[in-house]
């Protein structure tokens, strides 16, 4: 009876072990819409075999493991990926915001409060004696120095927003690296036992791409099953159980508070790309609209102060006299104009001491005004095009001769052909990302008709097995009867 008693093992066994696969395949059905899941299945193996005289019996099959079906080469790629198009995204994000600083669209913007400012000159050309043609100069000229204003704090208040986005978001990677480390450690003891840990495995997946939407990650695998995850540039923030922190002081970021600044190293991802911007974009469009501006104070009061006012005055300035900022000498001689032009206290309410006359100083005299007004189609101002790179370290400029619109035209062009590279790099890295996601689907996805199918499989191996059980008891019964 030893024999149908084997019989009953094998069937019991094959009951568990198919079990064991409705379990899991159950397990993929349930998780068939949850994010980053992969999917399973259980390995069976056959028993080993039992020795009867010269035969080799079989012992039926056993649930060996289970396995997760995933490709490690497209997951890299996808991280890599996603942490290209994060980087695309919030450039373009916030490049927008710039592009509608600098927006001539809507008939409201720098350009357009300027030709009002030299139309406003060209006026007073014509009637250089009446006071509506001065009050309209004046309400021109503070309705210019607002734009310049209003220009000058969005920029520096999308910088703030920057160093804002980078605080929060390196506390963010401190706990996804924390959360890392932790689940390294319980993956190592839950698979001590040569089990796998295949839904912590998922978590630490999750947390590694949410990772590389960041700051981009390389990681290495250990005999162990734990990670090893460093940044692009090679800055462990995970080994093992043991996990590094990031910091921010003011725009340093540290690295495990050593206090050396890391940011350079901080290329990828949302962070890295809050950086380009906040130390790059952001501080060369500020640098040349200060360069306007102050231009565009030392052009106007250089000419003004040659002028006579109505009653034979000279020597008064148009614009308040912009000072040099002694603090950063070598990097722009008009830092800050943007923010500070505004009406001299010699003309500001005090239409009549507009210099619009010349040498003459009759009321009647438009020489100055005239002057001045032609600035607009002056091709020989001097006017510095700043460039910075390698995230403020670098600063150049090129002196260009140039008019104030065209300067500025510039300007906004540069800024247009940014935003429209942004978006080309962007839409490219999503149809990448795209392409990858779809391939690793089909690797680690869960098909529900493949499910089905596999369930059924389950469910007639199980059927089997049951009726075998029946067989060998009745066989049993039988030998019983028998005595």
């Amino acid at each position: 009876m030893s024999g149908i008693r084997n019989v009953i093992d094998i069937a019991k066994g094959a009951l568990f072990a198919h079990q064991k696969a409705m379990t899991v395949t159950g397990h993929n059905i349930a998780n068939v819409n949850t994010p980053g899941y992969t999917r399973q299945r259980v390995v069976l193996g056959a028993n080993s075999p039992n020795s009867a005289s010269r035969l080799k019996v079989g012992m039926g099959v056993r649930a060996e493991t289970v396995v997760q079906y995933t490709d490690q080469f497209i997951n890299r790629n996808i991280h890599q990926k996603t942490s290209l198009l994060k980087e695309f995204e919030t450039k373009t994000s916030i490049l927008s915001q710039m592009e509608a600083v600098f927006n001539e669209t809507e008939g409201q913007g720098l350009l357009q409060a300027m030709n009002e400012f030299w139309n406003a000159w060209q006026d007073l050309a014509g009637n250089p004696g009446g006071a509506s043609e001065r009050t309209a100069l004046l309400a021109k000229a503070e309705v210019l120095t607002r734009r310049f204003h209003t220009m000058s704090e969005s920029l520096h208040l999308t910088q703030k927003e920057m160093n804002t986005n980078i605080k929060l978001s390196i506390e963010e990677v401190n706990r996804l690296t924390k959360q890392i480390a932790q689940l390294n450690e319980k993956i190592v003891y839950a698979e001590s036992n040569q089990s796998t840990a295949n839904d912590l495995r998922d978590q630490r997946a999750n947390h590694i791409a949410a990772l590389s939407e960041l700051v981009g990650n390389v990681y290495l695998t250990d005999q162990h099953g734990a990670l090893t995850v460093m940044t692009p540039d090679g800055m462990i923030l995970v080994d093992g159980k043991y996990h590094w922190q990031l910091s921010q002081q003011g725009k340093a970021i540290y690295w495990n508070d050593i206090p050396s600044d890391v940011s350079g190293r901080l290329k990828n991802g949302k962070i890295g790309a809050w950086l380009d911007l906040r130390d790059e974009a952001l501080p060369e469009y500020l640098a040349n609209l200060d360069e306007l501006a102050g231009a565009l104070i030392r052009e106007i009061n250089g000419l003004h102060r040659l002028g006579y006012t109505l009653s034979g005055e000279t020597g008064k300035y148009f614009f308040e006299d912009f000072k040099v900022s002694p603090e950063t000498p070598n990097l722009n001689d008009f830092t800050g104009a943007a923010s500070y032009i505004r009406l001299s206290s010699d003309v500001r309410g005090s239409p009549a001491n507009v210099a619009a006359g010349g040498l003459s100083g009759n009321p009647g005299d438009n020489e100055n005004a005239l002057r001045i007004a032609s600035l607009q189609t002056d091709g020989s101002i001097s006017l510095r095009k700043w460039t910075i790179g390698q995230r403020g370290a670098a600063f150049s400029s090129t002196l260009q001769t140039t008019t104030f619109d065209d300067y500025y035209s510039m300007m906004v062009g540069e800024i247009g052909i940014l935003t429209d590279e942004s978006i080309e790099n962007q839409q490219f890295s999503q149809s990448l990302l795209d392409h990858l996601s779809e391939l690793r689907d089909s690797v680690s996805g869960v098909n529900l008709d493949e499910e089905m199918i596999e369930l059924m499989k389950i469910q007639r191996a199980h059927e089997a097995a049951s009726r075998l059980v029946t067989v060998a008891d009745e066989m049993l019964q039988t030998l019983l009867a028998m005595r």
